[in-house]
């Protein structure tokens, strides 16, 4: 007996002491947040010196969806929330648990149905053994897959584990997703084509060429941060062009640590140390080009959008705007730059809005800020954040005649604004179809839609695209020029191959 109760108390202190040892490695894997990782580009943002040396070369880097699908940015956009996870769950991610197939008909469903057209990341309807997919439904070999619970109005999917689909099951369904909706010609965008990185370039030509009227020989590279392989091959034409100073530019009001620092900016630093490796570890000064917060202009595109819709709007009527931001999960994410920088930006924009809705003979106005992402119930259950949804309904039920959104962290239209977002901030709208195609050929004029709900009529006002932009360029200009200004000598900007 004497024995045996040593051997449980031995068995026990093992398992206290792996458990204790388990808990402390996930305390160590988990202790430093994204945001604090090192190197902290947040940091190096906040105290750089911005005086150019030698010879300049601009990297332009973004977030920019493409116009034709390109599967690696998806891949890696799918996988960028991933570093959020802890250790150990993080590598669930990473996971190939099969094929992942959407229908092409009814690719945005929450509850299971018979398909009639499965489809893989690839485009194929068909396995590699010569079997339909959709044969292999019926044969019980592909199974539904329900939504992820976590998110808000995920949809479900289809999966064949007959063998690996060849890439994380979380990328494949992004991809997928994004080649049957939003590049399907007549399920997302009429035409199949996403304007978000023609609205870009738009804007960053435009700035490219009034410094070219003031600068020298300054050459620069225009690419989506996401498509990695080819945003390093184009910092590397930079450095082999016998750059000396990098500036890392990025068309953004407000920088975060998701899309910047820890995205376009972190990357391209990446690419130069690794360039600096294969020679000789040639210095290379690196410069964060300021966002465009800090310049007053950037704010007009979208306050001349808001004045031009509210000159239609009849005197006597409650009109209320929504001032939209993206959003983000901001209590698990403290130390994210986003929280900080924001405030440059979105507080004068509100006084802004404020001021114009009081210049109007409406009977009664409102303006608040919200977000269209993440607010939802399930990532903000107390409603600590105001949702845009939930901002259309209280103007609603308040009674207001007409309530206007103003998005102001877009420039252009693109598959969050068009898709996801609209999904959660039309929620519960009579009239909205998730279904029902964007039919957007113009892309220099701004995209729009209104819903009349109850008595009040809601205007998704769009963003300043076209004549809209010309705040946008100018701001955009003003941040470059503030770094280049600084360069001893003349520099000009020269446009790259494309």
């Amino acid at each position: 007996m004497r024995t045996f109760k040593r051997i449980v108390i031995a068995l026990v202190v093992i398992v206290l002491v792996a458990a204790g040892g388990a808990y402390g490695t996930f305390k160590v894997k988990n202790a430093t947040p994204p945001q604090l990782r090192e190197p902290n580009y947040f940091t190096y943002y906040q105290k750089q010196d911005l005086v150019p040396t030698g010879k300049v070369a601009i990297f332009v880097s973004g977030l920019f969806m493409p116009e034709s699908l390109r599967i690696p940015d998806f891949h890696n956009l799918a996988l960028k929330p991933t570093q959020y996870i802890p250790w150990p769950f993080r590598a669930r991610s990473f996971e190939d648990r099969g094929v992942l197939l959407l229908d092409t008909e009814k690719f945005y469903e929450f509850t299971p149905f018979t398909p009639t057209h499965l489809v893989d990341w690839m485009g194929s309807d068909t396995d590699v053994d010569g079997v339909s997919y959709t044969e292999k439904f019926h044969r019980g070999e592909v199974r539904w897959v329900p939504p992820n619970p976590t998110q808000h109005m995920d949809h479900g999917s289809f999966s064949y584990t007959g063998r690996k689909g060849g890439m994380p099951t979380q990328a494949q369904k992004l991809i997928t997703k994004a080649r049957v909706y939003y590049y399907g010609k007549n399920k997302g965008f009429v035409d199949g084509r996403v304007p978000h990185e023609a609205g870009e370039w738009a804007i960053v030509k435009a700035a490219m060429d009034i410094l070219k009227a003031k600068y020298d020989d300054v050459p620069f590279a225009f690419v989506t941060a996401e498509d990695e392989g080819r945003a390093e091959h184009e910092m590397v034409k930079l450095l082999d062009g016998g750059a000396d100073t990098i500036v890392i530019s990025m068309p953004a009001a407000i920088y975060s640590h998701h899309e910047e620092f820890n995205g376009s900016i972190r990357h391209a630093a990446e690419y130069i140390a690794d360039w600096r490796k294969a020679h000789d570890n040639k210095p290379i000064k690196m410069i964060i080009q300021p966002q465009l917060a800090g310049f007053p202009v950037v704010r007009q595109a979208h306050l001349q959008l808001l004045k031009d819709r509210l000159d239609t709007l009849p005197e006597g009527a409650k009109v209320k705007v929504v001032v939209s931001v993206h959003g983000m999960a901001w209590d698990n994410v403290p130390e994210e730059a986003w929280i900080k920088l924001a405030p440059a930006y979105v507080n004068p924009m509100m006084d802004d809005v404020k001021a114009m809705l009081a210049t109007y003979k409406f009977g009664k106005t409102e303006a608040v800020q919200a977000q269209d992402h993440f607010a939802d119930h399930i990532s903000d259950p107390k409603q600590k954040y105001l949702s845009t949804n939930r901002a259309y309904w209280e103007g609603i039920r308040a009674g207001y005649d007409y309530i206007v959104n103003m998005p102001i962290e877009f420039f252009a239209e693109n598959t969050d604004t068009m898709f996801s977002h609209a999904m959660f901030n039309f929620e519960g709208f009579p009239g909205y179809d998730i279904y029902e195609p964007v039919d957007y050929p113009d892309w220099s004029v701004p995209y729009t839609r209104t819903f009349k709900v109850e008595n009040t009529t809601v205007i998704y006002n769009g963003l300043p695209v076209g004549k809209y932009n010309a705040p946008l360029v100018q701001a955009y200009a003003e941040a470059l020029a503030s770094v280049l200004d600084k360069a001893p000598s003349k520099v000009a900007v020269k446009e790259p191959a494309r």
